[in-house]
């Protein structure tokens, strides 16, 4: 590819960023995937994120062409994560997969997302020694013409968060909800802070904590659009603990928290989960009226 070149990010490279994902996302499914305030959150993420070493932008005539960048939750190179969209992507994976090298731990992984669609990406993969190990689902619901009844199981209620209060409950409960799950990786709560008010537009009247007998047993945390779609509602986070499982208490806080984006006036709501996930969660969302969308491989480098 002549003139093309790879740097680091800079702040003012937001938009061309956004556009260049949005349009990648276009041609696999029609419609954009992120917004500016998803970029710039995820950018503005607490170290160990390093914008300077963990993101690359392709240029080519003096134009963004392609993005990527390298996630280590963890920070301990035990699962280093690689996204990469829009063109220039062998040259931009080949580059996040160096540094992925470098940084990985005796025995840890390399891991890249591909949407199921893309076969140019999966062509990459597989060339460089990737083979898929797991999917997950975005799932949504139209909203238009439905009303939301939630059926709450005995002595259980559901309360809205108290911004300033709540946090360290909904952290809590969120992390002991998804610590039996494929690839959780605790969050620390400063952490997980940034995530709850950058990622997205953070509304607390969109926090649910249900009780109970008064002792919190599950959360819903909501935000009141998706990126890139001002129309639709997004679950960030449903979860429940381990002994309230199985008991409607998820399908309940899914039906408030449609009720509630709903009469804010969105028009569908959309979350993502594993595709296998050993909580039966896709078939909680499907009898609550969602449906698949599109799906994301994870593919994992042989070692």
């Amino acid at each position: 590819m002549p003139d093309l070149t790879l740097r680091a990010p800079a702040l003012d490279d937001v938009d061309a960023v956004v556009e260049v994902i949005n349009r990648a996302s276009r041609e696999l499914r029609g419609r954009n995937d992120v917004d500016a305030n998803a970029v710039e959150g995820w950018w503005a993420q607490p170290p160990p994120f390093d914008l300077a070493r963990d993101a690359v932008v392709a240029v080519q005539d003096g134009r963004i062409v392609g993005y990527g960048d390298l996630g280590d939750q963890a920070n301990d190179g035990s699962v280093l994560w690689l996204d990469v969209r829009g063109g220039a992507m062998p040259e931009l994976h080949a580059e996040l997969e160096r540094r992925a090298l470098d940084r990985r731990a005796p025995d840890g992984v390399v891991r890249a997302i591909a949407d199921e669609s893309d076969s140019e990406l999966a062509v990459i993969l597989a060339e460089r020694g990737y083979h898929r190990i797991r999917a997950s689902y975005r799932m949504g619901i139209d909203l238009r013409g439905r009303a939301f009844s939630p059926d709450w199981p005995p002595r259980a209620v559901v309360r809205t968060s108290v911004e300033g209060v709540d946090e360290p409950l909904l952290h809590r409960i969120g992390e002991e909800s998804f610590a039996d799950h494929w690839g959780h990786t605790p969050t620390p709560y400063e952490e997980w802070l940034h995530w709850l008010r950058s990622m997205g537009e953070g509304d607390p009247s969109l926090w649910f904590i249900a009780e109970v007998e008064g002792i919190p047993a599950g959360i819903a945390i909501c935000r009141p659009y998706a990126h890139g779609n001002p129309d639709c509602g997004w679950v960030s986070v449903l979860g429940v603990l381990r002994e309230h499982r199985r008991t409607g208490l998820g399908t309940a806080l899914l039906t408030h928290s449609f009720g509630e984006l709903q009469r804010r006036g969105r028009l569908s709501t959309e979350l993502g989960v594993d595709a296998e996930s050993m909580t039966g969660a896709v078939g909680l969302y499907e009898r609550a009226g969602m449906r698949v969308l599109w799906q994301w491989d994870i593919w994992e480098r042989d070692r």
